[in-house]
């Protein structure tokens, strides 16, 4: 079906096309056209060219699959742009990758207060616990907390915890855990409300900065596909401001 009262500003051409109303992909010569924001026809290709004028947009999919765009109901985006745009340990996969990204980001930012982000895997680390010890050998002298993958976590050096109070006499609290060491030390890894202990004292980010983690998460999305989510979560996260507005 096609709508030949709007001139196509792109369209879809070379691939094959997934419209979610089958099974299967359309045939081999199936074609979109997209105008004024919609999708103006999904049909052969001779029918979405009559669509096109001298000002259309062409894409080749060269062979490739079209389909719609996913939507994911569980993401965290402010948040997560926000630690994208910090130190972002996301990519790495090894204890020394991770050290040597903090390294490289305290030293590009000689005045960052504290050094935020995260992104590390526990599988990294022997046993999923970092220590204090290896972000105290690249950053010695600023406070750093970084949030694990799945958000359950963090990993603090000696300067985070003693600027937070974080000693062998804290007890643990009722929603989380602190790593220790065999004097009952913090050794560097918080578990779930224990972040919090540390996290409180960082500065939270404002607006402006929380706007722009939600523009960065929001352009990666993009890039993989998802064109609509839902925040898991509403409310404010450590180093975080409520994201209701």
């Amino acid at each position: 079906m096609a709508d030949r009262t709007q001139q196509a500003d792109t369209v879809f051409v070379g691939g094959r096309v997934f419209t979610g109303a089958g099974t299967r992909p359309t045939p081999v010569d199936a074609a979109v056209a997209v105008g004024g924001g919609r999708i103006l026809a999904v049909a052969d290709t001779s029918t979405v060219w009559s669509l096109a004028g001298t000002a259309t947009e062409v894409v080749d999919l060269e062979g490739g699959l079209l389909i719609p765009g996913f939507q994911d109901a569980h993401v965290h985006p402010v948040v997560a742009g926000a630690l994208m745009l910090g130190c972002d340990l996301g990519e790495q996969s090894t204890a020394e990758g991770c050290l040597a990204v903090v390294a490289q980001y305290a030293k590009d930012h000689p005045d960052a207060v504290w050094i935020r982000g995260g992104g590390w895997s526990m599988d990294s680390f022997p046993g999923g616990t970092p220590t204090r010890g290896m972000l105290d050998a690249v950053v010695p002298d600023r406070p750093v907390l970084l949030t694990n993958r799945d958000g359950h976590g963090a990993w603090a050096n000696t300067h985070a915890l003693d600027l937070a109070g974080v000693d062998r006499h804290t007890p643990d609290p009722a929603d989380g855990r602190i790593e220790r060491e065999p004097d009952g030390s913090p050794a560097g890894t918080l578990h779930e409300g224990a972040v919090e202990l540390v996290a409180r004292h960082m500065p939270v980010a404002t607006p402006d900065e929380a706007y722009a983690g939600l523009l960065a998460a929001q352009e990666y999305l993009f890039s993989l596909g998802v064109t609509g989510w839902q925040d898991a979560m509403i409310g404010a996260f450590p180093g975080n401001p409520d994201n209701f507005d």
